[in-house]
């Protein structure tokens, strides 16, 4: 029997992750695992990394829309995974990605916010404040367009510099759809009769009813596509030396016998939680703004601003808004204590 969704409150939000691509341009990676399974680092696939930053957003349901070697996502992911339910809406033929949404809005019935995702997108979009900004029906995450080649630069008769794959002033769809609560997407487009895209053929004709919103991060954040097994391998550089965490993610750039280097990042409204250790750590702040918790004391860093935190001091970081910091420790820091689990400021 399948699960409905008749008691979801109006507040609360699912997610429905598109997984049934066939990913030929990743063959042979994909003859024998879904696109969405293949691992960025050890361990660690595309679509562990899509369900767990949604639970850090705050959403504990989501759907999978799956098709091709759907049996093995579901032997991966089950019916909960990481305290998260999972519900599967299977395609036996591929109908495309709004044939594949409409039939999970058809077999679910959601009374509550979705968010929408292409399953082989790589990305630190902040889902929490995408929700919570969402004004419009419908909004699509965008991101500037990167030039896939250099840029030459002329004056006159004569070339006179040169631009590396420089970001252009063009913004392209980021895979990420929040559809709100309010609005019902399935009545207002159609059940498909055959085969089709969200892209082709929805989007547009919520643009031409003015229904479509955009949402967009403040800051360069990192997002990939994997198409191809260059970008595969674009991502794997990116997480070779990095861990995901709740509020983001730590990046470690040198260690050595004298300290440790990393980069942190913390998304708006999330915090590192009370922690202490047994080494001084020095903070500075690349970009964005932060609040810091030193031993029940508190204030706030800015871009350029730095500060050390001595031994053994209790301590939170809260990222007012989204923040890139550098952390140099000893390597003596020995093991963290963690003093709460509180990873999302309460507003």
């Amino acid at each position: 029997m399948d699960r409905g969704l008749a008691s979801a409150s109006y507040s609360e939000t699912i997610g429905m992750i598109l997984c049934g691509g066939l990913g030929k341009r990743l063959r042979p990676l994909t003859d024998s695992t879904p696109k969405p399974l293949i691992e960025i680092k050890n361990g660690y696939t595309i679509l562990d990394k899509q369900i767990l930053d949604m639970k850090y957003a705050g959403i504990n349901h989501v759907i999978l829309l799956t098709g091709y070697l759907h049996e093995k996502i579901e032997e991966r992911y089950g019916s909960y995974w990481n305290g998260i339910r999972i519900d599967y809406s299977i395609e036996e033929d591929p109908i495309g990605t709004w044939g594949a949404v409409s039939a999970a809005l058809e077999k679910f019935r959601p009374r509550c916010k979705i968010l929408v995702s292409n399953g082989d997108i790589v990305t630190d979009l902040n889902i929490r404040r995408m929700i919570s900004s969402s004004r419009y029906p419908v909004a699509m995450f965008i991101v500037t367009m990167k030039s896939p080649y250099g840029i030459v630069e002329i004056s006159g008769d004569k070339i006179i510099g040169f631009l590396e794959k420089p970001q252009l002033p063009y913004y392209i769809n980021g895979g990420f759809y929040i559809v709100n609560d309010s609005f019902d997407i399935l009545e207002f487009i159609g059940r498909p009769k055959s085969y089709s895209d969200l892209e082709k053929d929805v989007f547009p004709k919520l643009a031409k009813s003015g229904l479509l919103g955009y949402y967009m991060e403040p800051y360069d954040v990192f997002w990939k596509s994997i198409d191809t097994v260059k970008d595969l391998e674009e991502v794997r550089k990116e997480f070779a030396y990095r861990e995901d965490k709740p509020w983001g993610y730590e990046k470690l750039i040198e260690s050595s016998r004298s300290y440790i280097y990393k980069k942190i990042l913390i998304k708006e409204g999330y915090r590192i939680p009370l922690h202490k250790h047994r080494a001084s750590e020095t903070i500075y702040v690349v970009s964005g703004k932060i609040r810091v918790d030193v031993d029940g004391r508190e204030f706030q860093l800015e871009q350029g601003e730095k500060y050390t935190i001595g031994v053994d001091s209790e301590h939170a970081v809260s990222a007012i808004e989204t923040a890139m910091i550098d952390s140099i420790l000893s390597p003596s820091i020995g093991d963290i204590h963690w003093l709460d689990n509180r990873w999302i400021i309460e507003m």
